[in-house]
């Protein structure tokens, strides 16, 4: 199948089609062919295989895959690299479908596909909002708020020419010392994607999404390339109602050769209803409705709007580089038919300075890259009755505000990073990072319940933490076409605002040791990617029980685990065959991820499993590819049972779902048709979990995954 030009999902809103008419009109130029080393997408990074990309030209603006794919493949850890062709014959409903079938990376969706939320490696298993634990940046500048905290659907996956996934201490080429490492989203820009397309996808509970985006490459030193979309679905569950619009923006400049710019703006307006958890005899169908309505009238979180605008300037002299990033992002958040309805806002911005520089020491090469920033935020929210138990029991009917809530944090950090080739096959590299965050939270309680007249309290906290993080890694070039690698790392992870104060006291910054292991590379048969990881976390932060007077719950708080350990293995393998009587190739990939994640001798639990990440994970699939453009072929996702709870008491049943995809892109380039079924079996399966400490046999915990469906979708390059 001839790959095309990365596709995005907007709506066709009036204005915004004027725009993208405008920036439109910019040539359309040829499809070129790199016979650099190419992205793997989802799959194992081959490090021969070629990548084409149309429609695009030489963008003196941002590295293009090629370029990005070597850069990553220069570090001694696991990498991946996603372009759009990765995700273009299906409807990535969010991020969580983009990355799909990456080692390593395990996907939830809960509230639906536009808010999934994501783990690597099982970082930050429990966060009581957003993702924890993994940096999530836009061009190497933070989407993250400035306690660390992220929400996975401020990042669409069609706003996104290709996407870097560095897992752990391999982060640290953007300063992340996270215990999952890093995710970056590089922008299409007008010279990436020059004139206009548009995308539309519709199919099973009411899913409609449109996309409309154009690219203008000018005389004077400017480009431009501006999206808008809208995005709906009814939810496969009750009252899992979704849509979303949205812009994003950027104008690109170049001063002189050595010096040029690019200004961000993305806008956000999404309402989505929360649907409710399902028990296990729910989720199988055998008691009940399989689809209940809360338990209180309105249960939704809209953002209205999230606005984030970031600008970074780069000024090059050789082969060094030095880059200054700054940001700004204000997101307005109501939660509704929680425990206690919710309004939020908060306002984040930073500072981020990078440079690389690159020499011959004694003749041979030397990279050093540092860069420090600051990130400073502040939240205010407020509290409203009534106040409604998990189980929708109504225990203060009352609208009034029970209290009102200040945070603030700031993190600052500053990292190092150099890599030596001893000789040409062998490199080592030392790196490390220093962090420093400050924490406050004030609460100032106007009320309580009668029946809990103690719950809001008057509180007023402010901690500060001090981390490093040192990192050892070697990467030897064991053939043209294959790399063994080896690494030893610290992570060190201040917790958020919701997370560093609970009943007790403050919370202690989570601390991890992990090694790595593993080689990729390729050959006539096969590409492959494989890593083999060993973490020893000490006071791992997770949700834990808020118990009421009587011991029943009333909620989830953050809190330490002493110790825990990791020990996972991450597979990718990928391959092409062209049998003789067939006109055409058939393709084939497997994405494995094994996880033995555990509790080390708790006083409560033992030596348990860790909830939400079950043990084997993976997706695997074969095609046809005519060289008409038709193609073809199933896919398998597949996942072992994990638990809901520390206690290990229940868990969800493992699942296979069998997916087909269909579709027809002929070799110009010009347009694209695919439909994709989804659960072809009608498989009921639990798709996320929420956790808890110790799960009762008939826990509501479940939310069930997405049923037998249908999508179908075209694109056109104008």
């Amino acid at each position: 199948m001839p790959p095309l030009p990365l596709r995005r999902r907007l709506q066709y809103t009036r204005s915004a089609l004027v725009l993208c008419g405008l920036l439109a009109s910019a040539p359309l130029h040829a499809r070129k062919a790199d016979n650099a080393p190419a992205p793997s997408g989802t799959r194992a990074a081959p490090l021969l295989e070629s990548i084409i990309v149309s429609g695009a030209v030489n963008d003196p603006l941002s590295p293009s895959p090629q370029a990005a794919l070597r850069a990553l493949q220069s570090r001694p850890g696991n990498i991946s690299l996603i372009t759009a062709e990765d995700y273009a014959d299906r409807p990535a409903l969010g991020l969580g479908d983009a990355l799909a079938g990456t080692a390593g990376v395990f996907t939830q969706s809960a509230a639906g596909p536009q808010s999934a939320k994501l783990s690597i490696r099982g970082s930050g298993l429990t966060s009581p909002l957003g993702v924890r634990g993994l940096m999530l940046l836009r061009d190497g500048l933070p989407l993250n708020q400035a306690d660390g905290t992220v929400d996975p659907s401020y990042a669409d996956p069609f706003n996104a020419r290709y996407i870097e996934i560095l897992r752990g201490a391999n982060a640290l080429r953007y300063g992340a010392a996270t215990l999952g490492g890093a995710i970056n989203i590089v922008s299409p820009t007008g010279y990436s994607h020059p004139g206009l397309e548009t995308r539309l996808q519709g199919g099973s509970y009411g899913y409609l999404q449109a996309q409309a985006r154009a690219g203008q490459v000018f005389d004077n030193g400017l480009d431009a390339f501006a999206s808008v979309g809208h995005f709906q679905t009814d939810g496969s569950a009750a009252h899992s109602r979704q849509k979303a619009l949205r812009f994003y923006g950027n104008l690109g400049y170049r001063a002189s050769e050595g010096s040029r710019g690019r200004f961000h703006v993305d806008i956000l307006d999404m309402d989505q209803d929360v649907t409710n958890p399902l028990t296990m005899a729910q989720l199988r169908g055998e008691a009940g409705p399989d689809n209940p309505s809360p338990p209180w009238p309105e249960r939704r979180a809209r953002t209205h709007p999230h606005v984030r605008l970031a600008y970074q300037h780069t000024l090059t002299q050789g082969r060094d580089t030095l880059s200054l990033g700054t940001y700004y992002i204000d997101t307005t958040l109501d939660l509704l038919g929680t425990v206690v309805p919710i309004f939020y806002r908060t306002r984040d911005y930073g500072v981020a300075l990078r440079g690389e520089i690159l020499r011959d020491l004694g003749g041979h090469e030397n990279r050093l890259t540092w860069g420090a920033s600051l990130a400073r935020g502040h939240s205010n929210s407020q509290t409203y009755g009534p106040f409604v138990l998990p189980g929708g029991m109504i225990l203060d009917p009352s609208t009034e505000q029970y209290e009102a809530i200040t945070t603030s944090a700031q993190t600052a950090l500053f990292y190092l990073e150099n890599s030596y080739s001893l000789t040409p096959a062998l490199s080592v590299s030392a790196a490390m990072q220093a962090i420093t965050a400050q924490r406050r939270r004030g609460i100032t309680a106007l009320r309580n319940p009668p029946a809990l007249p103690a719950y809001f309290k008057d509180v007023d906290q402010d901690r500060r933490y001090n981390g490093f993080s040192p990192k050892l890694g070697l990467l030897w070039q064991v053939a043209p076409d294959a790399q063994v690698f080896a690494n030893l790392s610290r992570s060190f992870e201040p917790p958020s605002t919701l997370q560093f104060y609970n009943t007790q006291g403050t919370t202690e910054a989570q601390k991890a040791t992990t090694w790595e292991v593993g080689s990729r590379g390729s050959s006539r048969l096969v590409n492959w990617e494989a890593a083999l990881f060993y973490s020893r976390v000490k006071d791992e932060l997770l949700n834990i029980a808020k118990l009421g007077p009587s011991g029943e719950p009333i909620g989830y708080q953050g809190g330490n685990i002493p110790d825990t350990r990791r020990l996972g293995l991450e597979l990718q393998l990928r391959g092409e065959v062209s049998p003789e009587p067939l006109a055409g190739s058939v393709h084939w990939s497997l994405s494995y991820t094994w996880s033995r994640f555990r509790h080390a001798g708790d006083t409560a639990f033992g030596d348990n499993r860790l909830p939400l990440i079950p043990q084997h994970y993976g997706q695997a699939s074969i095609s046809y590819r005519h060289p008409s453009g038709v193609y073809f072929g199933p896919e398998l996702v597949f996942a072992s049972s994990s638990y809901v709870d520390q206690a290990n008491t229940l868990r969800a049943p493992g699942y296979g779902v069998v997916n087909f995809t269909v579709g027809y892109a002929p070799a110009s380039g010009r347009f694209r048709v695919f439909v994709n079924a989804r659960n072809l079996a009608d498989k009921r399966y639990a798709a996320s979990i929420e956790q808890t400490a110790r799960a009762d046999p008939g826990e509501a915990a479940f939310y069930p995954g997405m049923r037998r469906s249908i999508f179908a979708g075209a694109q056109i390059l104008w």
